[in-house]
């Protein structure tokens, strides 16, 4: 799954046909908004989906929590075979993202659609979160990546938020660390302005306010032609070790397993388009 940029709207917001002009990798429309009917926010995703896979771009929906009671009729409305996952707020437990994973596969059979096929994203977004974010990225196989809050981490821990500095480097780095040690996407809610900042934290790409910052953000999560050649050398070492019956390789003073190979695959994913 690409998502060096996702443009992130309320369902229903106007701001929908803006983003699907853009180069974003994906649109994620939110039904998490106590102060507007979950109905209508249901009914204007639901009518979202075409547009987006038509525009040729991931549709990611956020839901609410499933302690919220609201997750089983948000999912009723929103899985189709054009939804291509969705962003769970406030993942505090690896028990979250299972009750959600239970969910999905249930209307995922019900609806003929492929098990696992709707991906989830847990977002990080408390000190409790942050602890147990290892555990929540290995909590059910379709989780592809973890999101990182950084302002709503910040408010939780009664920190200071800022993009750029010292402040939250801890927990940055632990939802980095957790994500690319179980081979999933490190995410970040971020604004326009520190995307490279972001990039070189290990980030792999960046849910954003609007779509002004798309080109910033492809720019600064697409790798660079030296980190391509590194991994597309790692992919084929790799695949010609095990072509000879080992499953360790070595490239130069590296060693190549099977995780570093599952890595190297994850930054090809994210060439540029020829």
């Amino acid at each position: 799954m690409r998502l060096r940029s996702t443009v992130t709207i309320p369902a229903g917001s106007a701001g929908l046909d803006a983003a699907l002009e853009s180069a974003a990798d994906a649109i994620a429309l939110s039904l998490v908004d106590a102060s507007r009917a979950v109905g209508a926010l249901r009914s204007a995703a639901l009518e979202a989906l075409p547009r987006i896979a038509a525009a040729g771009k991931v549709a990611l929906v956020a839901v609410n929590h499933p302690r919220t009671r609201l997750l089983r009729d948000d999912l009723d409305a929103i899985v189709t075979p054009l939804l291509g996952g969705v962003l769970l707020p406030h993942a505090v437990e690896p028990q979250d993202v299972r009750d959600l994973a239970v969910l999905l596969r249930e209307f995922e059979y019900n609806r003929g659609i492929e098990p696992g096929a709707v991906r989830a994203l847990p977002v990080i977004d408390t000190a409790r979160g942050l602890l147990r974010a290892a555990e929540t990225a290995q909590a059910a196989p379709r989780v592809a990546g973890l999101v990182f809050a950084a302002a709503a981490y910040a408010r939780d821990v009664g920190a200071r938020h800022e993009e750029r500095g010292s402040r939250l480097a801890y927990a940055q780095g632990a939802v980095v660390a957790a994500a690319r040690a179980f081979d999933v996407l490190p995410l970040v809610v971020a604004g326009p302005l520190e995307l490279l900042h972001w990039s070189q934290c290990g980030f792999s790409g960046a849910l954003l306010p609007d779509p002004g910052g798309v080109t910033a953000a492809n720019a600064a999560f697409t790798p660079t032609r030296s980190s391509l050649d590194r991994a597309r050398s790692a992919s084929e070492t790799f695949e010609a070790a095990r072509a000879e019956g080992a499953w360790v390789a070595r490239a130069g003073h590296d060693v190549v397993d099977a995780h570093t190979a599952r890595k190297a695959r994850q930054v090809l994913d994210h060439a540029p388009e020829s």
